[in-house]
């Protein structure tokens, strides 16, 4: 979950650059420098996204996250979900270049889908943001008390 929640900061920041550099304009460089890396951090995510929703989402470990946390569970299903949207976006550049480089329709098919998916990237990526400060949040700090039994929920 800490990873997942990482990677949704990251790939939130490399969905929304225009307005990071706009409040930030040394956040720009540091932009600048994972910009490389975007399609890679991408395809990251848009795996363990799917991996979650099929083997968390599908098996019990959902079942004991919505039992200890009804809210705590539902940020993390929509965690899961944003990350396999940013994936997708972030990740459709290699995407294409290895998977769909063969198949014109499956080409064109990918560029529409992705022309709906860029309408939304930036709120996605503030989506991205806010949902993986939340799971840092309630991995590292509620979650544990509540556990302990300290927040007498």
């Amino acid at each position: 979950m800490i990873l997942l929640a990482l990677l949704l900061i990251a790939a939130g920041a490399l969905a929304i650059p225009a307005l990071i550099a706009a409040k930030q304009p040394n956040a720009k460089e540091m932009l600048d420098k994972l910009v490389p890396f975007q399609g890679i951090i991408g395809i990251i995510l848009l795996i363990m996204g799917l991996y979650l929703l099929f083997v968390d989402v599908l098996s019990s470990t959902f079942s004991v996250l919505r039992f200890i946390s009804p809210i705590g569970s539902i940020i993390y299903m929509l965690g899961i979900l944003v990350a396999i949207a940013l994936g997708l976006l972030l990740g459709y550049g290699l995407i294409k270049k290895y998977a769909l480089s063969k198949n014109a329709d499956a080409a064109r098919s990918g560029d529409m889908m992705m022309a709906k998916l860029a309408r939304i990237q930036a709120p996605l990526g503030i989506a991205g943001i806010a949902l993986g400060v939340f799971l840092l949040i309630w991995r590292l700090i509620l979650l544990p008390s509540y556990m302990s039994g300290g927040l007498g929920m």
